[in-house]
């Protein structure tokens, strides 16, 4: 199972983020109690975030970071995870093939520091819904390179689509009290998330002083993350996570990227753990 990175994508997904958790939770609980004749590993880990404001910003804030990992749900591969505003799982009893629910909050924009992008109108925050398939190529406990695609439409307000291809690398170093992660990512976005997100319409443009821009569908970014874990005890553990972006495209070139923020994105995070 990949380990995925505990990292919010925007300071600003705490608002809201409290009734997607409970969504994913009960998803999570769910998925549990169809097998209950099998007692699954439950994690869970709470802490901080640092990230942009919003995507693109080059301004940052300090969020919530949250862990929930259900794992052997009904074989040692299947899992549901919830880490920061994503949710992977694998529903698959197979040594290889990975299957399962894809889920991702992403904010609405409003209250930024960035005065003229501030100015623009408000974007509506995206519940991706979707699924996401891989194939893990080391099919041993505790290893896994899994090349997987990630795909989800916007349920909540309409705002389009992403796909998104990762190589996700886990190693739970077992002769040791450390475990590692990594993964390499892109993302792809249709013309509705981009014009939401990246778009400047005419009357935000004169409010703001930006110039007008209309983003079409493209990769909007690639990057990787890497994750460390150590293990106090057999219940008690610490997980710091870092990660970089790079704008791309029509996303790169918009005006509250190119002109007010920093198409180079950085996040890091850290959760303490509890197994039960």
């Amino acid at each position: 199972m990949s380990s995925g990175l505990l990292v919010s994508e925007g300071g600003r997904s705490v608002r809201l983020g409290g009734a997607l958790v409970s969504s994913l939770v009960v998803a999570a609980a769910l998925a549990v109690a169809v097998q209950p004749a099998r007692a699954a590993d439950v994690t869970v880990g709470l802490g901080a975030a640092l990230a942009p404001d919003y995507e693109g910003s080059d301004d940052y804030t300090a969020a919530p970071n949250w862990l929930l990992n259900v794992t052997d749900l009904y074989d040692p591969n299947t899992y549901v995870r919830i880490g920061g505003p994503e949710l992977r799982s694998n529903f698959v009893p197979h040594p290889q093939l990975r299957a399962g629910l894809w889920g991702k909050y992403v904010p609405e924009r409003d209250d930024v520091d960035n005065d003229r992008v501030d100015d623009l109108d408000n974007t509506d925050l995206s519940v991706l819904v979707g699924a996401t398939v891989g194939w893990d190529l080391f099919p041993q406990p505790g290893l896994t390179l899994a090349p997987t695609l990630d795909a989800g439409f916007d349920v909540a307000n309409g705002n389009g689509y992403l796909i998104s291809p990762r190589l996700s690398y886990f190693n739970a170093l077992p002769e040791s009290k450390f475990s590692v992660g990594a993964e390499l990512f892109t993302t792809y976005a249709d013309d509705d998330y981009m014009q939401e997100y990246f778009g400047i319409g005419r009357r935000a443009s004169a409010r703001s002083g930006l110039d007008t821009y209309d983003a079409d569908e493209g990769f909007k970014d690639f990057g990787f993350g890497v994750t460390t874990t150590y293990s106090f005890t057999d219940h008690w553990s610490t997980t710091l996570a870092a990660q970089y972006k790079r704008m791309l495209g029509d996303a790169e070139d918009s005006p509250i990227v190119s002109d007010e923020g920093n198409e180079n994105q950085f996040l890091a995070a850290f959760t303490v753990n509890y197994k039960f």
